[in-house]
């Protein structure tokens, strides 16, 4: 999908389906291989049938198998590291506007996986997800009327309780974080929203009432990356996806980026990258 965000529409156009409020993937419909991150805006689920795909979801590394689910609820950058050969995967993508008519129905499905991409999960509780799953298959091929369309509904809105419900267990058995794991998340968290416009650890540090020194002492420790490499990633992992799949010039994404001109883009991202946005857009 060069020259376009991994959108709902775009994921109509990819899985050849007509226009509707949500998309089936189904078992035969692969993951593209892709060295380059692209941005993801699609609410949905994964569910893995047999083998393994390895993603970068926000440059931090996860497999996607039989005990792990997938759920994309918010808007993140992903990159296909590697894909078994007999990996197989179904799945359901929302609309925007279908997923928010559904978390405005009930707040509490907007507490699925908002930090963790991936939930473990049972071989019991993976059967149960593609029990909903295979009903929601069923019903889609029947003609349409009122009537299916209220079935479905609460059989998607069924499949997202039980996910939630999974997503619950989960989070309470697992310890608590230490007060370095909670501001390790704070600050990824801070610097997802504010990377654009801030590439000082200063201005992190401030927000988070810390002294840089402390921050990067404490993110190095946690992640083993500095809190200065953590803000270049993200700037460089945005200009990657700007340069791979938009029709930006390189000075446009680099006053998307809050630089002040092109040269001092080009200079920034060729000391990370290792390479020129010149040179990386045409590979």
């Amino acid at each position: 999908m060069q020259g376009e965000e991994f959108t709902f529409e775009s994921l109509l156009r990819l899985v050849g389906q007509e226009d509707r409020p949500f998309v089936i993937w189904r078992e035969q419909d692969l993951f593209r291989m892709r060295s380059h991150p692209v941005k993801i805006d699609v609410p949905g689920f994964f569910i893995c049938l047999s083998g393994g795909l390895e993603l970068e979801i926000n440059l931090q590394r996860c497999v996607i198998d039989t005990q792990h689910l997938l759920c994309f609820m918010s808007p993140c950058a992903g990159r296909i590291v590697s894909r078994s050969d007999d990996f197989r995967c179904v799945g359901i993508m929302f609309s925007k506007s279908y997923w928010k008519n559904l978390v405005f129905q009930d707040y509490a499905l907007s507490a699925i996986a908002v930090r963790n991409a991936f939930v473990e999960i049972t071989d019991t509780e993976r059967w149960r997800l593609k029990s909903f799953y295979d009903l929601i298959c069923s019903c889609v091929v029947t003609e349409p009327d009122m009537c299916r369309d209220e079935t479905l509904r609460h059989l998607v809105a069924g499949l997202a309780y039980q996910i939630k419900s999974i997503c619950d267990a989960r989070s309470a058995a697992l310890p608590s974080l230490s007060r370095n794991e909670k501001l390790m998340y704070d600050f990824l968290d801070l610097v997802y929203r504010e990377y654009k416009r801030h590439r000082r650890v200063a201005f992190y540090a401030e927000a988070l009432s810390l002294t840089p020194r402390y921050l990067t002492t404490v993110v190095k420790l946690v992640s083993g990356k500095s809190a200065a490499r953590w803000i270049e990633d993200y700037i460089i992992l945005e200009a990657q996806i700007l340069l791979r799949n938009s029709d930006m010039t390189v000075k446009e994404i680099a006053y998307e980026l809050n630089f002040n001109d092109q040269s001092l883009f080009s200079k920034y991202f060729g000391r990370v990258a290792g390479i020129s946005p010149e040179r990386y857009r045409k590979q």
